[in-house]
């Protein structure tokens, strides 16, 4: 189970092997897309990498928050946010196939001159670990911002105590991404920043609310359109189900889950109306498996996302 993955390269962090620890800088536009710069930096004493592995290590395999303990299930990405749940993709997926690749070949090659205190993005430990047998490429990303400028902290000097203003690194042991081989981890949902997820799942709501256009099922369009592609909605295309467009196109259909959904028709009584108070919001859910029926009431009920039953 990819749980018991990730619980086991956690398990086995402190053994891993040619760790190095870089600075990122993630710059993102509408016109180039998503481009990196990373900073590799050393720790002095020497064991000092080691033992901010250590602490990584304990924060996941122990008894707090953020323990591998309080996730419930791994799950392939499909928008939802559930806290309890480790969502996951191959680094090939199209959502972040491109900016993986762009990514692996900037840290493949870090800067080691410029300022560090420039790169302000996230921070990466890099290293090799045995799973199974076999030695496994491992990174580690933290999306929070590594530099500080210390302020209100003073130290003592001559009797008195001295204001420090000085910028420094501030590297916690809480981890958004851990990528195991090809595979992507998302401990939490911060870590799709690191590929600018926002813009390829908006594309991603765009070329399916285009699909849903041209199959002719709704009255309204330019409302449901423009209400699709807005908010949360995005998000919940990434679960688009193709077939229950294709079953949509038929009339009986259509009436159907009209009537089971609550979902409003139009005046013909052949499409859904997309200009009434919150009918687009049921469209979307249903089109993107967040529209179930409940087995025991038979009544519509509204689902994170549905999974073939085990």
């Amino acid at each position: 189970m990819s749980l018991d993955i990730i619980k086991g390269v956690f398990q086995k962090l402190s053994t891993g092997t040619n760790w190095s620890l870089q600075l990122l800088n993630i710059k993102t536009s509408k016109r180039t897309g998503t481009g990196y710069s990373s900073r590799q930096i050393t720790l002095t004493p020497n064991e000092r990498l080691d033992t901010l592995i250590n602490d990584i290590a304990s924060v996941y395999t122990g008894n707090g928050k953020k323990s591998v303990a309080t996730y419930r299930a791994v799950r392939e990405y499909d928008g939802t946010a559930d806290a309890f749940t480790v969502y996951k993709l191959s680094s090939a997926h199209e959502l972040i196939s491109e900016e993986y690749a762009t990514f692996v070949q900037v840290i493949a090659n870090p800067d080691n001159e410029n300022n560090p205190f420039e790169y302000t993005s996230a921070y990466l430990l890099k290293g090799q670990l045995e799973v199974n047998g076999e030695s496994i490429p491992i990174k580690l990303v933290s999306m929070q911002n590594p530099v500080t400028t210390l302020k209100h902290k003073f130290l003592r000097k001559k009797g008195a105590f001295e204001e420090l203003s000085d910028k420094v690194l501030s590297l916690r042991p809480t981890m958004d991404i851990l990528v195991v081989g090809e595979t992507v981890y998302f401990l939490t949902l911060a870590g799709e920043n690191l590929f600018n997820m926002a813009r390829s799942y908006k594309a991603v709501c765009h070329q399916k609310v285009e699909e849903v256009e041209q199959a002719d099922i709704i009255s309204g369009i330019d409302n449901f359109k423009s209400t699709a592609e807005t908010g949360h909605n995005p998000r919940r295309f990434i679960a688009f189900n193709e077939n229950r467009l294709a079953a949509l196109k038929k009339k009986n259909v259509r009436v159907a889950m009209a009537k089971r959904f609550s979902i409003p028709l139009d005046a013909s009584g052949d499409k859904f109306d997309a200009t009434a108070e919150g009918a687009t919001e049921k469209i979307v859910k249903l089109l993107c498996n967040k529209g179930m029926m409940d087995p025991f009431e038979k009544t519509a009920v509204e689902v994170d996302g549905a999974r073939q039953w085990r």
